[in-house]
């Protein structure tokens, strides 16, 4: 790997410890039979997935390139595609080849990429920063630099390396020869020239790859060359290795010998060539090539065999990895066979088994460092799936085939045709990909530590242990990483956090609470506590003080963040993975809780942790996270208001509420909140003093209770119309609201109108301006037949109210008029009104200094200036809150209008979680401390 600077921007490396991440770390039972594999525990290692994309095609080979943090695929369509492995956005697709892109190289300094397909060619790309590298938004171009072919007929090209010590490019293909190429080579003829003897515009009277197709369709295109500085180079046959091997040639390598006098590969090969070119093909060859450079003439350097290694049970060998500590070499053949040859002696080791299928691909994992023990592992690929098998040093151990290099299976019925292990921020990954379309990232880590033990008895106590180690500012940087961030999001997801049904999950709610506690003590809060909430979930409570050199002996800003660890239920059965354990995918997280509201309440305890642990938080940061929000937020205000000092910690007052509890209005442009309808919920109950009746007995008789619920119900609205007093002033029967909106308002709505796509201003203004009354559910007592006359009926009903509106006018209201239509039934029954949960309307002020400070800071991380929007939806606690503490609210949607909140597959994107981090991280360290007069 280079050895380049790490830019900035953070891959996020998986700082692993058994004690916390036991949702990534199993115990494996190793069987003891006569199979070389354990058995099946490929369940477990699926919980080291960090990512997973979906492609339309087939993924046939890959790289990486930690410097950037980039993973470049490529695919059967002819493409490269280039995945983002910090957003795990794909970044980049571009068609290249005329068919397959069948291998990938990277240089060593990771801006050169080589690529080989099925027309025959190899083409060399010039990889290039566009914009500020260590932003989300950075972006590459890759730029065609070379494009290299044969006079002869090759076929598919099925392997490149590229030595940059000697400036050579060295590939195989499927006519079993070898090429090789220095990229300096005098051009020799016209472009004309070379275009008339491209492989597209040659007949092929053998291969049937793409390349040699005579249709116009894979013709050579001279426009790409013509006008650009794309050299075209033609290998010259005395660079041509005809018949390298008996068979296509699928695998490619090289070893550079740095200090003959102490390398023993073949005894004295070393002392001879400096630089050895390893092959492997369809015959079951493995060959060792000397190579010479000609100094005065590159294109003059000559390639010599040293060694063929073969033996008689290897058919094909489709890949192979070199092991320099032990001098070995691991290949790949037909059937399963894994064979190991020592490079000291060329001797075969042994040949082990993985499963039926060909060996298609293998990689070793890298070394952290040298001084640290660290277990190297051998992944190789089969259409079965990822198998693993421990590295070993020691040659006794390797010809007696212990039991404790066994092969673990990693992944079943995944079809694996490429492997590529990297290393990034002294932290080790994986990537897979084949032909079921999809590209995983996994963490290397959690397979080599797979033998801890997963304690279920007491998860929490095995998390918090982990996060004790945090005792320094530094340790806990190395902690707040992006990736760390998705694990801990994983570990609250999983937390049944369900409000609304206690008899099934309080006891995961409280271990959720806990769990966010010692999270942010570990984190290096001042405080962290939980608030009792009498038969409800508690209240999470934590302090963090400003530490900055700024802040010192300075009467600070302080800024109370409000969330909630609660959701709503969710179905296994309604959904497409499981709710409860978060599955990324395509840049996405999905799971329950995602984007409402356990992502973004995350993201917001990272943000102010990182700002912390450096530093550098110029602001007192007070964290309160309920868990009843989904269920009416009871007994959220009791408790914040009985314990206002606590939560104050001696201060006098709150400056400013943040929180993030809404979504954009579409996928693409960013929001700011400002306001919030109110909300009642209401049960109406009617019942008789006579039991359940058969209406064949008593239909007619008596006045039935669910007759008269259905005419009270009638007379609470008339079309779109509420009958209730007090909601005439806020109905509009006007087909264009817009005149009803105030003055300051216009042109935030017209901002709306200009960057969101067909968006409804009218509906806008219905569901964010206007009240709403909904039925949501009637029940009857008695048995379920189409007899009975019901003792009693309820109905569940919402009415949703504008900041125009008082919470509690509305509410008597509603009682005096309900109670009014029923007296006018004349009817022997009696009637109940229970207001079962309650929130006031929230609106905020645009103007203020709080909602210009979060627009510019949208504006720098998303390179826009935000729409300002409200919503229809209610958060009970914010006008509280406001109330309470004498401060204004700032609402800062994360999600995206797709993530499906309270609805089946819930997810949130990755990029809004990053950037929302950043965006927090500036605003805390930004808004003043003196509040605007409202």
């Amino acid at each position: 790997m280079s050895s380049s600077a790490t830019p900035s921007r953070s891959l996020s490396p998986y700082s692993f410890n058994p004690e916390l991440t036991t949702s990534f770390s199993y115990h494996h039972d190793f069987s003891h039979s006569g199979s070389n594999l354990t058995k099946d525990d490929t369940v477990h290692f699926e919980k080291a997935l960090l990512h997973r994309w979906k492609h339309d095609q087939s993924i046939l080979c890959m790289v990486a390139s930690p410097k950037r943090k980039l993973l470049y695929c490529g695919t059967q369509n002819s493409s490269i595609v280039v995945i983002d492995l910090i957003t795990f956005q794909k970044k980049l697709e571009i068609f290249t080849h005329v068919g397959s892109v069948l291998c990938l190289h990277l240089s060593e300094c990771e801006d050169l990429l080589f690529s080989g397909g099925s027309d025959s060619l190899v083409k060399v790309w010039s990889i290039k920063d566009v914009g500020d590298s260590s932003s989300y938004d950075s972006s590459i171009s890759l730029i065609p630099t070379h494009t290299i072919y044969t006079l002869i007929d090759i076929g598919d090209i099925f392997s490149v390396v590229w030595v940059g010590e000697l400036k050579t490019i060295f590939f195989g293909a499927q006519n079993a020869s070898l090429f090789y190429i220095h990229i300096d080579t005098v051009t020799i003829g016209s472009l004309d020239d070379h275009i008339k003897f491209m492989p597209s515009n040659r007949f092929d009277r053998f291969f049937d790859s793409k390349g040699s197709s005579p249709s116009l369709d894979n013709h050579f295109d001279p426009q790409d060359h013509s006008n650009s500085n794309v050299k075209l180079i033609q290998v010259p046959h005395e660079n041509t290795i005809n018949y390298a091997h008996n068979g296509y040639l699928y695998a490619i390598d090289y070893i550079t010998i740095n200090n003959p006098v102490t390398a023993t590969i073949g005894n004295n090969t070393a002392e001879s060539f400096k630089h050895i070119i390893v092959t492997a093909g369809g015959d079951g060859d493995i060959k060792l090539w000397g190579y010479t450079a000609d100094q005065t003439s590159p294109s003059k350097s000559t390639l010599t065999l040293i060694k063929s290694l073969c033996d008689p049970q290897i058919d094909s060998i489709y890949s192979f990895a070199i092991h320099l500590d032990s001098l070995t070499i691991y290949a790949g053949s037909s059937n399963g066979k894994v064979a190991i040859w020592d490079l000291a002696t060329f001797q075969l080791l042994k040949i082990f088994y993985i499963d039926d299928n060909d060996v298609y691909t293998m990689t070793l994992s890298p070394r952290v460092n040298d001084t640290t023990v660290h277990n190297q592992w051998l992944l190789m690929g089969t259409e079965e799936g990822i198998t693993k098998k421990k590295v070993s040093t020691n040659l006794l151990e390797i010809e007696n085939g212990d039991d404790k290099h066994s092969c673990i299976k990693v992944t079943k019925n995944s079809p694996c045709l490429t492997l590529k292990t990297f290393q990034s921020d002294n932290e080790c990954y994986l990537a897979s990909a084949g032909s079921d379309k999809t590209v995983s990232l996994w963490s290397l880590e959690t397979m080599d530590k797979s033998c801890v033990t997963y304690n279920t008895s007491n998860p929490l106590n095995t998390k918090s242990t982990d996060l004790s180690i945090v005792k320094t500012k530094e340790n806990l940087l190395e902690y707040l990483t992006n990736e760390k961030f998705q694990q801990v999001l994983g570990e609250l997801i999983s937390f049944r956090s369900v409000s609304k049904q206690p008899d099934l999950f309080m006891d995961e709610c409280r271990k959720c609470a806990n769990y966010l506690t010692i999270l942010l003590k570990s984190f290096g809060a001042y405080k962290s506590q939980l608030l009792p909430v009498d038969n409800g979930n508690p209240i999470v409570h934590a302090y963090f003080k400003a530490n900055s050199r700024n802040s010192q002996n300075k009467d600070v800003t302080r800024l109370l963040w409000y969330g909630h660890y609660d959701v709503i239920p969710a179905s296994h059965s309604t959904w497409n993975t499981p709710p409860f354990v978060m599955t990324p995918q395509d840049g996405y997280l999905y799971a329950r809780g995602a984007t409402d509201n356990k992502g973004p309440m995350l993201v917001a305890i990272f943000a102010i942790a990182e700002l912390h642990a450096k530093g550098e938080l110029e602001s007192d940061v007070i964290f309160l996270l309920e868990g009843e929000e989904e269920s009416g937020s009871w007994g959220f205000q009791n408790v914040v208001y009985n314990n206002k000092d606590v939560i104050l910690d001696g201060g006098d007052k709150i400056d400013w509420i943040m929180l993030s509890n809404s979504y954009w209005l579409d996928d693409v442009t960013p929001c700011l909140n400002y306001g919030l309808r109110g909300k009642l919920d209401i049960q109406l109950e009617v019942w008789s003093d006579k039991g359940d009746r058969h209406s064949g007995v008593d239909g007619g008789v008596f006045n039935e209770p669910s007759m008269d619920l259905v005419k009270v119900l009638s007379s609470l609205v008339m079309g779109d119309k509420i009958l209730i007093p007090g909601f005439e002033s806020v109905y509009s029967a006007d087909r264009d609201l817009r005149k009803h909106l105030k003055e300051w308002e216009k042109p935030l709505y017209a901002e709306i109108s200009k960057r969101v796509d067909k968006v409804d201003i009218n509906e806008l203004i219905r569901k964010w301006s206007l009240p709403s009354l909904t039925l949501h559910k009637i029940e009857m007592s008695g048995p379920d037949n189409g007899t009975v006359i019901s003792q009693k009926a309820e109905a569940d009903l919402s009415i949703r109210i504008v900041p125009t509106q008082d919470l509690e006018v509305v509410k008597d209201s509603f009682v005096d008029y309900v109670n009014e239509c029923f007296n006018n039934l004349k009817t022997n029954n009696f009637i109940k009104v229970k207001i079962m949960h309650e929130a006031e309307p929230w609106l905020g002020n645009v103007n203020n200094t709080a909602y210009k400070v979060l627009k510019d800071c949208l504006r720098e991380e998303w390179g826009v200036d935000p729409i300002f929007v409200r919503e229809g939806g209610s958060i009970p606690s914010i006008r509280f809150l406001e109330k309470t503490f004498n401060a204004s609210a700032i609402h800062i949607p994360t999600g995206q209008s797709s993530d499906n909140a309270h609805l089946n597959n819930e997810r949130v994107r990755i990029i809004n979680l990053l950037k929302s981090k950043e965006i927090i991280k500036k605003a805390a360290n930004r808004l003043q401390k003196d509040k605007p007069k409202e």
